[in-house]
């Protein structure tokens, strides 16, 4: 696919319209977000703004309009303030941070000395979050994958595995992965690469 029908593509999916880049918290840091969130809020005064002086003929009634943007910022501030009531307030820092998803993954995997959440940090999120620290994964995984395979822990499923590129797996223990079990993570493979150009 040419860079233009690439283009093409992302302009018009109805997920990404009108926020080509930073289109979430992963990606811009809860700061940030937060910040499009209430400026979003914003849109429909600014929009009544204009259409008030606007010449359209037969327009519908701007105060009306506005008594009906009113009611929903209300309704959104309540909702906001709900969301809080109920969340831990050790997470609300999340809502002003700088931080972004990949500096928040990386950051995770580097402090963890706990091979399951190191492996799911890595696994679990978007392989673009964790690139620049692939060499390190990689010699991290050759030198744990013989002892996971020796003491199986509860998060060293089938599932897992499959979910793991090759180039992560030593050599010895990739060819132990034939048949079956490579067809299915290869099968596997594709399926997480058709969802990720879906979404």
């Amino acid at each position: 696919m040419g860079r233009e029908k690439q283009l093409l593509c992302i302009l018009t999916h109805p997920k990404r319209a009108g926020m080509v880049h930073l289109r979430g918290p992963k990606l811009i840091g809860g700061a940030l977000f937060s910040f499009q969130t209430i400026v979003s809020q914003c849109y429909p005064f600014v929009s009544l703004y204009f259409y008030r002086r606007s010449s359209i003929d037969d327009k519908t009634d701007p105060d009306m309009l506005n008594s009906a943007f009113t009611f929903l910022a209300i309704m959104w501030l309540a909702c906001v303030v709900a969301f809080l009531v109920v969340t831990k307030s050790e997470f609300y820092h999340t809502f002003t941070q700088t931080i972004t998803g990949w500096q928040f993954t990386i950051d995770s995997y580097n402090k963890s000395d706990d091979p399951e959440t190191k492996m799911l940090t890595i696994f679990e999120n978007h392989h673009s979050f964790t690139e620049s620290i692939k060499p390190e994964v990689i010699a991290y995984m050759r030198d744990n994958w013989a002892e996971w395979v020796r003491t199986c822990p509860p998060w060293f499923t089938p599932n897992f595995i499959s979910s793991v590129g090759d180039e992560f797996i030593p050599n010895d223990n990739l060819e132990e992965l034939g048949g079956e079990n490579r067809l299915r993570r290869r099968r596997s493979s594709v399926g997480e690469s058709v969802r990720e150009f879906l979404n």
